[in-house]
């Protein structure tokens, strides 16, 4: 089910209006082979199988981004995406954030631009967020705030729960 976040700046008038859609989110399976075969290629040198922490899993959520504001808008999920287990919260740490480049910039070349290369209004395109939560666990939510970022000085940012089957 598609929702929409208004993303705000504190320092600027300006707002951005992106309408997702949450597609998926597998766990407990490694990293797309493609992907992971795309970034090695991209690097030009054998890159290491990317595991999880001791005691992790690998979750992969896969989203639909619409750009439905005035201009031209910039969109990942670090920082401003959590994958929950209960009322326990998992952002992505700095590696998984790397993985989810890997994605983007797969996704960018077969042609599916998706927001962390900024979208036109009315343009969309995919957009994936790399997790670790505990081995056997599954996720129960996904947040996506309406801020630059989950929490700040104020606490956890306003934004939009998606509750998992």
């Amino acid at each position: 089910m598609p929702f929409t976040v208004t993303i705000t700046f504190k320092d600027s008038p300006n707002e951005e209006r992106w309408r997702f859609t949450v597609r998926s989110v597998t766990c407990g399976k490694p990293l797309d082979s493609a992907v992971v075969a795309y970034a090695a290629e991209s690097v030009g040198a054998p890159t290491p199988t990317p595991t999880p922490e001791a005691g992790k899993q690998f979750c992969v959520v896969a989203m639909d981004a619409l750009n439905v504001g005035n201009g031209e808008a910039v969109w990942n999920t670090d920082n401003t995406v959590s994958l929950n287990v209960g009322d326990t919260r998992y952002s992505q740490s700095q590696k998984d954030s790397d993985y989810a480049s890997d994605y983007a910039q797969y996704f960018n070349s077969k042609g599916q631009v998706g927001p962390t290369f900024g979208l036109n209004p009315g343009s969309r395109g995919p957009v994936h967020g790399i997790f670790q939560i505990p081995t056997g666990q599954q996720p129960t939510s996904v947040w996506v705030t309406s801020s630059t970022a989950i929490t700040t000085i104020d606490g956890v940012q306003p934004g939009y729960l998606v509750l998992l089957k």
